[in-house]
């Protein structure tokens, strides 16, 4: 009998080719990558130069300079050329992993915008830590959906945690019964507050909004029918005691109209968007003239909230800004509050930048009485140095979030309902937000509050180390004067000195913007920094934005003089008369 015919032999079975199913594919480990043994050295050889890539942009590249020297249809002529001038279609056939990554550092890393330079000091994109960009990579891994909270289990209590840490950080209470971690003696005045992650400032204005009209606007115009002081619509608890809904139907079409949302001339454009998105008239934004600092005061809103009853118009909320974009100014929180107290109307507070100061106990007095608001927005891929993107809603009624967005689709629904987990569907605009908490919750975690608290500081006393290079320089000229609120610097190079400036503005009143214009250009192409450009009482000023932590007093200095050098050439491609060529300090 043969060894075939032996059932007692042992059969060796070939094992099945864990690959199969992506052979077609010059790297099938990188699609199949289901069994470890075939897989982990080819997923860990895609890390390690992935990762190299990074540190090779990084240093090669992202310290090296701001950004390339190329205008826009130099680099746009330089991306597509290789298509003939034009998006090339998408490749038909796969190509492997290493040529790719290849690609990345021929075609795509010389030619990006490097926060990490010391010297790019322009828009709020800091340089994100690295231990947020871990995160950033875990996130993505384990790919975790918190809309739903089957889909994302742990994940939603870290989204949750990160919540409360920020709610801690404002001011707001905790709910009844937990402990507040320890801050600077401000008390909340909600016992449910709460909040989301979002993409960015620009998505959580529009649902701090949202909520004023879906919850707010309706109360309003309820204690208005019945004659109770406007101050009551701020209390809804008050309202179901004396036997009114504390959530009326949301108002829609017609409803709208007739109502006022007052902002300053420095909000962000996002104020105005959310207007239109949210259905409002577009005379519905009631834009209040800043002080002499582009700070909102309670004064000015007063006397327009009054001048706006005159004419039977209805106010309805107030959108103040702690660290506006264009000068870091902060509004008057405290008095816009009590405007808002007095009239009963939303007070949102568009913190986005400036909400970090509150990391740092030493700085933490520069944006004071956030907790008085009714919502709040924070970024923290602005000033918390986080990779892209996270950005926050704050709300001191938990209640308010659910109202205003909770539907119940039936494929959202779970067999476990009575548990009542935490879907954050039922609390968001977004259907299918990222989970984006995990970065910010390694890297608080890393930091803690204080290490925060110390970038922060860092950065505001590099903005104060530039105002004092140019109060005490002749050809620079700050706006506001004096010491910056936060870490944003607006000025001017002013060509010869300012009799200079100044005659040569008189004789053309637009020459110095041409100038300015000009000078943030050969910075940039010079790659030596990177500032960006804005319109100040009518006047365009270079704008220091400073949230890099790998800058220093050291590369504000280089700044200047590198503007100083450039001074000549902006002043002949401006066509500045030749008087205004030379340069002091």
């Amino acid at each position: 009998m043969s060894q075939h015919d032996d059932p007692r032999a042992r059969v060796d079975v070939e094992a099945p080719d864990p690959l199969v199913t992506a052979r077609w594919h010059p790297e099938p480990e990188l699609i199949a990558f289901g069994d470890e043994g075939a897989a982990r050295v080819a997923l860990e050889r895609l890390g390690e130069e992935t990762w190299r890539t990074a540190l090779d942009y990084l240093y090669r590249e992202g310290v090296r300079r701001g950004v390339a020297p190329l205008t826009y249809p130099e680099l746009r002529e330089r991306y597509f050329a290789p298509s003939g001038g034009h998006a090339s279609p998408a490749p038909e056939r796969p190509i492997p992993s290493r040529e790719i990554l290849a690609e990345f550092r021929e075609r795509l890393a010389p030619y990006l915008l490097n926060a990490y330079h010391p010297g790019t000091l322009s828009y709020f994109t800091p340089a994100p830590l690295p231990i947020s960009i871990a995160g950033e990579v875990l996130a993505q891994w384990t790919n975790q959906g918190i809309d739903v909270w089957s889909c994302g289990p742990v994940g939603a209590f870290v989204e949750e945690e990160v919540v409360r840490w920020l709610c801690d950080l404002v001011g707001y209470a905790r709910p009844a019964g937990a402990k507040p971690a320890e801050r600077s003696g401000v008390v909340g005045a909600a016992p449910e507050s709460f909040g989301v992650l979002a993409s960015g400032g620009t998505m959580a204005n529009i649902m701090g909004l949202m909520i004023a009209r879906d919850v707010h606007l309706p109360r309003r115009a309820d204690v208005a029918a019945v004659g109770l002081p406007p101050a009551a619509a701020l209390d809804p608890v008050a309202m179901a005691a004396a036997g009114h809904q504390p959530y009326p139907p949301p108002p829609r079409g017609a409803a709208l109209e007739g109502w006022r949302i007052y902002t300053s001339d420095q909000a962000h454009f996002s104020i105005a968007k959310a207007i239109d998105f949210l259905g409002f008239p577009g005379e519905t934004l009631a834009v209040v003239p800043s002080d002499e600092k582009f700070r909102l005061r309670g004064s000015a809103l007063e006397e327009r909230i009054r001048a706006d009853r005159a004419a039977t118009l209805r106010p309805l909320a107030i959108c103040a800004v702690a660290g506006t974009t264009n000068t870091g100014s902060v509004d008057a929180i405290a008095e816009l509050a009590d405007v808002a107290a007095r009239h009963g109307l939303w007070l949102h507070v568009d913190a986005a930048y400036g909400g970090a100061a509150l990391l740092s106990h030493r700085d933490a007095s520069r944006v004071p009485d956030l907790a008085r608001a009714d919502s709040i927005t924070i970024d923290p891929h602005k000033w918390f140095f986080q990779a892209y993107d996270i950005g926050g809603l704050l709300v001191r009624r938990r209640d308010d979030l659910e109202q205003t967005f909770h539907r119940l689709p039936e494929y959202y629904r779970t067999a476990h309902h009575e548990e009542q987990p935490l879907s954050w569907y039922e609390l968001a605009l977004e259907a299918s937000p990222q989970w984006r908490a995990l970065k910010l919750w390694m890297s608080w975690k890393h930091l803690g509050t204080a290490g925060f608290g110390r970038l922060v500081e860092a950065n505001n006393d590099l903005a104060a180390h530039l105002a004092d290079r140019i109060a005490a320089a002749d050809d620079l000229e700050a706006i506001p004067a004096g010491r910056p609120e936060l870490s944003v610097v607006c000025f001017r190079h002013l060509p010869g000195g300012p009799a200079v400036a100044a005659a040569i503005e008189g004789a053309d009143p637009g020459a110095l913007d041409r100038y300015t214009d000009r000078l943030a250009t050969l910075l940039q192409h010079s790659g030596e920094g990177w500032l960006s450009t804005t319109v100040l009482h009518g006047r365009t000023y270079l704008r220091a934005g400073i949230v890099n932590v790998l800058s220093s007093p050291d590369a504000v200095d280089e700044i200047l003089a590198a503007l100083r050098r450039l001074s000549p050439a902006a002043a002949r491609q401006a066509g500045l008369p030749s008087a205004g060529y030379s340069t002091s300090r």
